[in-house]
């Protein structure tokens, strides 16, 4: 069957528009703007590609505090990037801790992109090719589109990793305050209720999880972003006006590659950006979960538990029975859980609590 009488093949309509522009976009807003990387999908094209060329995946989600409980601060408001990592490690308890590091420059990673680039370049080629060959020159046009998307994607994620790295870089290294250097103990409550604890160097708390992530060259990433809304306008219509096949493969292609993506396929969770560096602390065999072993692994100070009991995370002391046993597992996690926490990389880190 020659090729060409694939571009009148039609047996039924399919509306892929409407597939490509709601379906899995809220996925996809979830996965991308993590801002964690990927081996093998980074170049890949995905549905709900207007959320990407619209910046909501920078955007900060409600529903989330954090408590700073070495400097007694707490806020709502925290930076979108964050947030959606917190979601993506789908916490089953309430004594996850995570520490955090910020690499300095020597040691940073530098990870590459080659077999990402490949596959992205053949599954593209694979979509050009087939629509040359049948004749489809909407087809041709959605190709062009995609490609360009891709990497419309690819480079707003860049800016804003960029833009982290700085921001944490230069609160770590480049501050002329020691200070930001020294570990603090955060807890975060997510929108769903759970809660989790983080060491992090104090100048990744203001810098990184707090703000959101400005990126380099603002200039080009707010050009770049232009060019993405008006290509996906040709996707847009270029999708509803090829032939049959050409949707159907396009449709296929898009599903699959967000699939992965959602799935987090080749990611590594623990590594942002190339200077942020994450390691979850081992649960202690007897470990329960309940708040109360949170709190008693944090070993917070008398000062800290008063900005605790001001937030209203713990008890009033009328609750004796609650206190007692907090007083006793506290007691009985203070050498145990501290050897168990990672020394962070960040040169000179140490807790407030250290330097007294």
């Amino acid at each position: 069957m020659p090729l060409h009488t694939l571009m009148k093949w039609g047996p039924f309509r399919l509306d892929a528009l409407g597939l490509v522009t709601l379906i899995g976009a809220e996925e996809v807003n979830q996965a991308v703007g993590s801002l964690v990387g990927s081996k093998y999908t980074v170049f890949l094209p995905l549905l709900g590609q207007y959320f990407i060329t619209g910046n909501q995946f920078t955007e900060s989600i409600s529903g989330f505090t954090l408590y700073n409980l070495t400097d007694a601060i707490t806020t709502t408001t925290i930076a979108g990037w964050f947030s959606r990592w917190l979601r993506s490690q789908d916490l089953k308890t309430s004594t996850t801790a995570f520490e955090w590091t910020v690499l300095s420059k020597d040691k940073q990673r530098r990870e590459g992109k080659g077999l990402s680039l490949t596959l992205g370049s053949v599954i593209a080629g694979i979509l050009l090719v087939l629509t040359t060959l049948i004749g489809d020159w909407w087809g041709i046009s959605n190709s062009i589109a995609l490609v360009v998307s891709v990497f419309v994607r690819w480079y707003l994620v860049q800016e804003n990793n960029y833009g982290l790295d700085k921001s944490c870089e230069e609160a770590c290294y480049r501050s002329n305050t020691p200070q930001m250097t020294y570990r603090v103990k955060v807890l975060v409550t997510l929108d769903d209720g759970k809660m989790v604890t983080i060491y992090a160097p104090r100048g990744l708390v203001i810098g990184g999880f707090l703000r959101k992530p400005k990126p380099v060259n603002r200039k080009y990433y707010t050009w770049t972003r232009r060019l993405g809304w008006f290509f996906f306008g040709i996707h847009a219509i270029a999708l509803g006006q090829c032939s049959l096949v050409t949707q159907l493969v396009t449709v296929a292609i898009l599903v699959s590659s967000t699939w992965l993506v959602v799935r987090r396929y080749g990611c590594n969770e623990f590594n942002i950006g190339s200077s942020i560096s994450i390691q979850q602390i081992p649960r202690m065999s007897e470990e329960v979960d309940r708040r109360l072993w949170a709190y008693a692994k944090l070993q917070p100070t008398p000062d800290e538990e008063e900005s605790l009991l001001d937030w209203n995370l713990l008890p009033r002391k009328v609750n004796k029975s609650w206190w007692t046993e907090y007083e006793h597992t506290k007691q009985s996690l203070r050498r145990p859980f501290q050897e168990k926490i990672y020394v962070s990389s960040c040169s000179s880190v140490r807790s407030d609590s250290e330097l007294s």
